[in-house]
């Protein structure tokens, strides 16, 4: 049967039916207010990019069908176009269109069978979750509604277990999972929750709903920093650790840190409320000189940068694993002596592995005893190395062997400063310690634009120039890793 004209009343898609679910605020000001959405952020703009890329492979699931392309605003030709497809007897169709009631949706992949036709929804992660299910109940509450007989209803997504071994294997690298019976039940709460989203859309308002852990759950809403811009620096949100429940304080009436009662908060929730409080940095001086004298020269600080792909794009990988491409040594072979300074970052759009690591064992003195922030990121590289080149499986466990971890002393508030807001990740550690030194100003200054910037070099390899500007921004970005575990070592020795 073909689509059905759009209904004049509020329209709403596949994604803005979800986010009415998390919030329908959110949805409130996506169709009102869409000028207070926050910057794509380079996470969002990941896991875009990751959906894309599954959504085309698993197509060649059922190889042969029909693409409907995407045409901004004009749902009419793509419901024309999907409307020819099953009328022309085409067994599989890929990005479906279909309109219910003012509902539209694409289905990933539409296939006949005997008694009618098979939704597939294509995810990118590799677990079903809840959201999955509303998902693809939706795509059954429209087609079946446009008359569209649907006999199963199936969500797709990547097997973490697939390790690629030659060409992809796509009947191991996916995972298809019936979820018919879970979009049936919820067909009766689907029409009233439609119902009352059209509802809160009519208003003149939006509704009058508060932050919650709704903001981050199932998806990190993209409307918050207009939600949270109430919520001041050194809030009950910056606590850290184990303790009381920060929504909890917030609906109490406590924002910021300085209005709970220090007879509420325990540990290392309440020795960071003193601080802030007093403005002041605590060191254990005992329990730091112990750190301290377990370290040993040739000293080196080392950091490697990732990326990762859904797809294993080389032999030995699973999706999303990480995938070393660059690494920063610092090291001194005594006690304040010369700083020595290698790095490593691989030619883009080839295999890095071998050369990573081959490189890495030549450049770390023997025997040196090797600081990490966070070890074991580090050491689950050097693992996934040895067990993929087993050749070199001894000397990076001698390497493994001699890693110390210097978060250590921060995640275990050895030393402490309020300026760190309960935080011990380095971005946060550096500037409360070392004055004039951060990551602000960085054209990269995290790991995720790292990776990004990993991903955009591959795409750069006819085009020296910008690659060239690309790559030196990767190399001072990992430098200044290691370079800050440098000044922090010699800011935990004057203590």
């Amino acid at each position: 049967m073909p689509p059905r004209p759009k209904s004049p009343i509020h329209s709403l898609s596949k994604s803005l039916y979800i986010r009415g679910l998390q919030c329908r605020k959110a949805l409130y000001f996506e169709k009102h207010r869409p000028e207070l959405r926050d910057e794509l952020t380079t996470d969002a703009k990941a896991r875009f990019a990751a959906g894309n890329q599954v959504g085309e492979l698993a197509r060649d699931l059922f190889p042969g069908g029909e693409l409907v392309p995407y045409v901004k605003d004009d749902f009419a030709i793509q419901f024309k176009q999907t409307s020819d497809a099953v009328a022309s007897g085409k067994r599989v169709i890929y990005e479906a269109s279909f309109e219910h009631d003012g509902i539209t949706v694409k289905v990933d992949i539409l296939r006949k069978v005997a008694k009618g036709w098979q939704i597939y929804e294509v995810k990118s992660g590799t677990a079903l979750k809840e959201v999955h299910e509303h998902d693809a109940a939706l795509q059954y509450f429209v087609l079946t509604g446009a008359g569209i007989p649907v006999t199963r209803v199936f969500v797709v997504h990547l097997n973490s277990e697939y390790v690629r071994r030659g060409d992809l294997d796509l009947a191991q690298l996916f995972t298809v999972v019936d979820v018919t019976k879970e979009a049936k039940a919820q067909q009766a709460e689907i029409a009233k929750e439609i119902a009352a989203q059209r509802k809160m859309l009519s208003g003149k308002k939006p509704p009058k709903i508060d932050i919650g852990p709704h903001c981050s759950i199932p998806y990190e809403c993209d409307f918050g920093e207009h939600c949270w811009q109430h919520i001041p620096e050194n809030s009950v949100f910056d606590l850290a650790g184990k303790g009381v429940d920060q929504f909890e304080l917030y609906r109490n009436g406590m924002v910021s840190l300085k209005d709970v009662p220090l007879d509420l908060l325990k540990g290392k929730q309440r020795q960071q409320a003193e601080a802030a409080a007093k403005k002041k940095v605590i060191v254990d001086r005992e329990r730091l000189r112990k750190f301290l004298d377990q370290l040993w020269y040739p000293l080196c600080f080392l950091d490697f940068e990732t990326f990762q792909s859904p797809v294993p794009p080389y032999d030995g990988l699973r999706p999303y694993q990480q995938v070393p491409f660059q690494y920063s040594l610092h090291y001194q072979k005594r006690q304040n002596g010369k700083l020595y300074h290698r790095e490593f970052l691989t030619a883009p759009a080839t295999d890095p592995r071998e050369e990573f690591i081959e490189r890495l064992l030549a450049d770390i003195p023997e025997g040196s005893c090797i600081l990490a922030y966070y070890k074991a990121f580090e050491i689950g590289r050097l693992k996934e190395l040895a067990e993929h080149f087993p050749r070199y499986r001894k000397k990076i466990q001698a390497i493994i062997d001699n890693v110390v971890d210097l978060i250590e002393p921060f995640q275990q508030r050895m030393i402490y400063s309020w300026k760190q807001r309960g935080s011990h990740s380095i971005k946060q550690v550096l500037p409360a310690f070392v004055k004039g030194m951060s990551y602000e100003g960085m054209t990269i200054s995290d790991g995720g634009e790292a990776m990004e910037a990993y991903h955009e070099m591959c795409a750069l390899v006819d085009r020296p120039e910008e690659l060239a500007e690309l790559r030196q921004a990767l190399l001072e970005y990992c430098r200044q890793d290691t370079l800050a575990m440098v000044r922090l070592v010699e800011i935990l020795e004057r203590q």
